[in-house]
């Protein structure tokens, strides 16, 4: 669900749905064009990401008249930046430096599966959000930040609660880092959405890929930013991880599910090897076909 959407859920309702329905056309068009996915590489972290911003802010920024970023790291973890367990305090560095000189203040949402006093200040997040004096909130301290949701399109996961920032801001950016999963085989932009729900124990317990999907087919950002620079290929969520590669990339899309997916390709052989995916390619939520992308590869 985009942007406009996610803040106009009740009050579009049935009327959202007779203008699709009333522009099969216009939507089989649109289905047919490519779908957009940067890769940048090269061995300088902060050089990637203003490569990275810059693509951003030419190809349509936060939105017009966007006020308010919600920003979804990974910063569930107590461990250090070189572990690879949370997103890269460089990364945010950067993204905070170019996304508040473009006049939007921005906000840190997360649920940490560990203590907010280790995970934020051990990944070095924190240190860079007080930089720059945007806030990191811990979601486990703020209870009453969270607001009950449907899940339209969801197969399993039929309601959720979630933070009313995500509900109520321009714009959302997804920016993982990604690594492997035990549970969800992968963590990239889609099972980064845990770290926004309050009822995540039901994902475990009812499916956790379907779940992740269901969850997507309703959370959608205005950009994902996949952290790739160093990986664990084992031992994820937490680590540390003996078997690490470092592809020092960063993707980005305005699909989700399509940077995902090429992440994914750095772990394996087939997108499809994330049950997640799989289910994303049959629910219609995004592109998962390279052939269908038009992934567009910079050396920075």
């Amino acid at each position: 669900m985009d942007n406009l959407s996610r803040r106009n859920f009740i009050k579009i309702g049935t009327a959202g749905s007779a203008l699709l329905a009333a522009a099969p056309a216009a939507l089989s068009a649109a289905s047919k064009e490519k779908t957009d996915v940067w890769v940048f590489e090269g061995a300088n972290n902060r050089a990637l990401m203003e490569a990275c911003m810059k693509t951003i802010f030419e190809n349509g920024g936060f939105g017009p008249n966007a006020k308010k970023v919600a920003l979804k790291v990974n910063a569930a973890w107590d461990r250090t930046p070189e572990q690879a367990a949370n997103t890269h305090p460089e990364l945010v560095d950067v993204f905070l430096e170019k996304a508040l000189e473009s006049g939007v203040t921005v906000v840190i949402p997360e649920l940490p599966c560990q203590r907010a006093e280790k995970t934020f200040v051990n990944s070095g997040l924190q240190a860079v959000a007080d930089k720059y004096k945007v806030k990191m909130i811990d979601l486990k301290n703020e209870k009453d930040a969270f607001v009950d949701v449907e899940i339209p399109n969801g197969k399993t996961l039929k309601k959720e609660r979630i933070p009313r920032d995500f509900l109520e801001a321009d714009a959302i950016v997804n920016m993982p880092i990604a690594k492997h999963h035990g549970g969800g085989t992968l963590t990239i932009c889609m099972k980064n959405w845990m770290g926004t729900a309050e009822g995540r124990k039901f994902w475990h317990a009812k499916g956790l890929h379907q779940c992740i999907a269901d969850f997507s087919s309703f959370m959608k950002p205005t950009w994902a930013i996949v952290d790739a620079t160093s990986c664990m290929t084992s031992q994820g969520p937490q680590g540390p991880s003996e078997d690490m590669i470092y592809p020092q990339q960063v993707i980005l899309s305005k699909d989700q599910v399509a940077a995902d997916s090429v992440a994914a390709l750095l772990f394996h052989d087939s997108p499809y090897a994330v049950k997640y995916l799989e289910i994303a390619r049959d629910m219609g939520i995004g592109e998962t076909e390279t052939v269908n992308m038009n992934i567009q590869r910079i050396k920075v």
